[in-house]
């Protein structure tokens, strides 16, 4: 317990300390870094998200109709496309005219396993 007040009250020390003239320019270099990781981190997961959606909305799609196919095609385009079909047919449960059913359940529930790498 000891130990952890002590590292309590070191973060406690950085973080009053960290705007300090002599600390900033590190603080600003380390901050830099840590920002280019995570947002290159970001667009990896996004692009492996996609990837995953994609191979997925094929494996329905084979199931289904020629215009089915090409409108999975159309949403898993874009992160934006995936992100606004999911808002309207999934969460708002508006009526798609190609999708209904089990089919709109399917490609929902596979927009909802990989949602979490599409943020933006």
């Amino acid at each position: 317990m000891k130990k952890v007040l002590w590292f309590i009250v070191l973060v406690l020390a950085l973080a009053t300390l960290s705007d300090h003239p002599v600390l900033l320019p590190y603080k600003q270099q380390l901050y830099a870094k840590f920002s280019d990781s995570t947002q290159n981190a970001s667009k990896v997961k996004s692009d492996q998200s996609i990837r995953a959606i994609t191979t997925r909305f094929a494996e329905i799609g084979a199931d289904l109709g020629k215009g089915q196919q090409a409108e999975l095609a159309q949403v898993a385009s874009s992160t934006e496309n995936i992100l606004e079909f999911y808002q309207r047919y999934c969460i708002e449960k508006q009526f798609h005219p190609q999708f209904y059913g089990d089919s709109i359940k399917q490609v929902c529930r596979v927009i909802e396993n990989n949602r979490s790498g599409l943020k933006h």
